[in-house]
């Protein structure tokens, strides 16, 4: 490992929600660490992993709702795990689900997730997150076929296992987090989650019951009609990664892809939402 890190300071205007959109797109890059701030965050990668290019390749910097600018320096590499879990709680998505890390105390909840992150998208503190596990809670998904594209940590399949599910695909373009889900896999001793390092067109000739991805507008918009390839007649997609006021040009979009609007739910302005999958309609 690299001795020499590079330090970005990011300011963030607004800061909310802006802070978690570049969170979360940031997320999908090599970063080690991330650290919040009054002003937006500070981001932490090896010197020899960063390229500036990448940033400014975001979505949310090509955004016109947004101005962010950033510094960046060079510092000593630190122990990065005692620094972040100093600052990780357990998450309490419901009265039967909690989500903690390998070093929380264990709770007595009906279902209790371990996620150790190493800085990929997914550890239950987002809104999204949260709103997309709440989802799977209600649903009765036993013997589904389930892939999870953009899976990040691996929480979301790794609940659909727990809840009953007969085999789930996790998806993600980014190693980092395929690496990380398959950790994640053996800390919750699961063994029905298939780990794919790639995008969702990997999955072409496959089937499934249920769909889940949490990741942001436009990454969702691009794989629409993908999604529309993967799914079985009467299945569902849920959906989240985006806000209230995207929510119609979503249900637009996927009405061309026969997918019809079933509900949908919110926390501070992030939506999560369900559609079914039916071509006779």
């Amino acid at each position: 490992m690299s001795s020499i890190y590079i330090s970005i300071n990011f300011i963030v205007k607004p800061v909310y929600p802006g802070l978690e959109i570049l969170l979360a797109e940031l997320s999908q890059l090599e970063f080690e660490m991330f650290e919040e701030t009054d002003l937006g965050l500070v981001a932490y990668i090896e010197e020899h992993l960063f390229l500036e290019k990448k940033i400014f390749d975001l979505s949310i910097f090509n955004s016109k709702e947004f101005k962010i600018s950033f510094t960046k320096k060079k510092i000593k590499n630190q122990n990065w795990n005692k620094r972040w879990e100093s600052n990780f709680d357990a998450v309490e998505i419901n009265s039967s689900c909690t989500v903690r890390a390998p070093f929380h105390e264990k709770s007595n909840k009906q279902f209790d997730i371990i996620i150790m992150p190493e800085m990929s998208f997914g550890t239950g503190h987002h809104e999204t997150t949260q709103l997309m596990m709440k989802y799977i809670l209600e649903l009765n998904i036993s013997e589904f076929m389930v892939c999870d594209i953009g899976c990040g940590t691996g929480i979301l399949s790794i609940l659909a296992e727990i809840k009953g599910a007969k085999k789930i695909d996790a998806v993600d373009i980014s190693k980092n987090c395929c690496n990380n889900t398959l950790s994640n896999i053996k800390l919750n001793n699961c063994d029905k989650i298939f780990v794919h390092n790639s995008n969702s067109k990997i999955l072409q000739g496959k089937l499934y019951d249920l769909i889940l991805s949490n990741m942001t507008y436009d990454k969702l918009s691009k794989n629409f009609k993908n999604f529309s390839t993967l799914i079985n007649e009467g299945g569902e997609l849920i959906i989240s990664g985006f806000f209230e006021n995207d929510l119609g040009l979503i249900n637009d979009e996927l009405i061309r892809y026969n997918f019809t609007f079933i509900n949908s739910i919110n926390k501070n302005k992030w939506v999560a939402a369900r559609f079914a999958y039916n071509t006779t309609c």
